[in-house]
Order: C-alpha cells, then sequence, then structure tokens
C-alpha cells in the first residue's frame, strides 16, 4: 500500500481537498451546503475516496474495528543491506527482508502451518520504507541503520499472546531470539495498537512522504 495526500493539480475540486488539509471526504453531505458543493460535490467525494492515503485511513479503520483482530505496530530497521536492481535496489531490499522474512518469523510463531498464516495474520502489506538522511546538526549513528521500516499488521486474538506477552508488556522472548537471528535486521519492536491514536500512527508512518515516494 502506497499512500498520499499530495495534490498535483489546480482545478478547483482539488483546490477544495487541498483546502479542508487532505480530510477524508466519504459523501457530499461531508461538504458546505452551497452551489458551488451542488455543481462538484460528486466529483469532490470521487477524488478523495481515491486519494491513496485516505484509502490507507480507511482501511486502518476497517482493521481497528474489526473484534476478532489485535492491530499491531511495528519498527524495524535493517543493516548490511544488498540492493536487489539498480533502480531502488536498497528500497526493494528493505520491503523483501520485512514482508518476506521478518514477518515469515511472526507468522510462523503464530502457527507452524504455513497454510494458516493468511489467517493467522490476514494483512501484511500495511508498511512504508523510510530512510533516514540525518543532518548536520542530527546524523544518523554510525550504529544505527538508516533503512526502516514502519508497519502494522493484525492478528487474530486467541494467537496474539503468542508474540506479545500483554501481562509483561513485552514481546515474546522466543519471537526476539528468531528475530535476533537474522543478520540483517539491527532493530526491531512491535506493540500492540493504541486504538485511540492509530491515526496518529498513521500519520507518524506516512510522515514527510511525496506522491513519488509513495507510488512503488
Amino acid at each position: 500500500m502506497r499512500p498520499s495526500c499530495f495534490i498535483d493539480d489546480v482545478d478547483k475540486p482539488y483546490f477544495i481537498l487541498k483546502k479542508l488539509q487532505c480530510q477524508m471526504i466519504t459523501k457530499i453531505e461531508d461538504l458546505p451546503d452551497n452551489e458551488y458543493t451542488r455543481r462538484y460535490g460528486s466529483e469532490i467525494v470521487r477524488k478523495s475516496l481515491s486519494n491513496p492515503r485516505n484509502q490507507c485511513e480507511l482501511e486502518l479503520n476497517w482493521i481497528v474495528e474489526n473484534k476478532n483482530w489485535i492491530p499491531f505496530t511495528a519498527t524495524v530497521t535493517f543493516q548490511k543491506l544488498q540492493a536487489y536492481e539498480a533502480t531502488d535496489g536498497i528500497r526493494k531490499a528493505t520491503e523483501y527482508e520485512y514482508h518476506k522474512r521478518v514477518l515469515n518469523k511472526v507468522k510462523k510463531r503464530l502457527c507452524r502451518s504455513s497454510s494458516k498464516w493468511n489467517q493467522v495474520l490476514p494483512i501484511d502489506y500495511f508498511f512504508q520504507y523510510e530512510f533516514e538522511q540525518g543532518s548536520h546538526f542530527k546524523p544518523v549513528p554510525s550504529s544505527n541503520s538508516p533503512h526502516h521500516i514502519h508497519g502494522l499488521f493484525p492478528v487474530n486474538k486467541d494467537e496474539a499472546p503468542r508474540i506479545y506477552n500483554f501481562e509483561n508488556k513485552e514481546m515474546d522472548s522466543r519471537l526476539i531470539k528468531d528475530l535476533q537471528s537474522m543478520n540483517l535486521v539491527s532493530t526491531f519492536l512491535f506493540e500492540p495498537l493504541r486504538i485511540d491514536e492509530s491515526k496518529a500512527w498513521l500519520a507518524y508512518m506516512l510522515k514527510s512522504k511525496s506522491r513519488s515516494d509513495l507510488s512503488h
């Protein structure tokens, strides 16, 4: 999923969306009751719903509202990565390591049978690559990798204690050992999503992303 709320066009419906600071508009009733809305309202709603960032928010709401799931946030940094391809090779390597290796460790801890992985962890594509460039005043520490992933994934309630100790409020010790055994993983943190902070996490996950950054 590659959401973005950046607005490139300058026609009036997009201008209205920008003026509303990219808030999600799901129906005409969300707009002011005036002649302009009556003329352009349907187009504004359509463009708002097709906005990838708003689509991402809709899916987040759907995940949070599912009573059978516990959503988890994930932050994973990587080290010693090798570019997979000439174009965006490191980004692709980072995404592959998270999606196919880190999350597979989580799925395996939830259930040994790979045929059931899609049931115990039904959404594994909700994540965003980030490259921490640092600055003259705040350089990236030499011990840390600048390449990392912010993500979110839901887990069936019954299996969630396999990866997180809710009583002690810490990750499962066996999962920690599994992730520490991965040479390319530098640091990691999985935590249950605080439902009242879900939109804040989404904003943090997608911070400072342009349309070109998020269009891969």
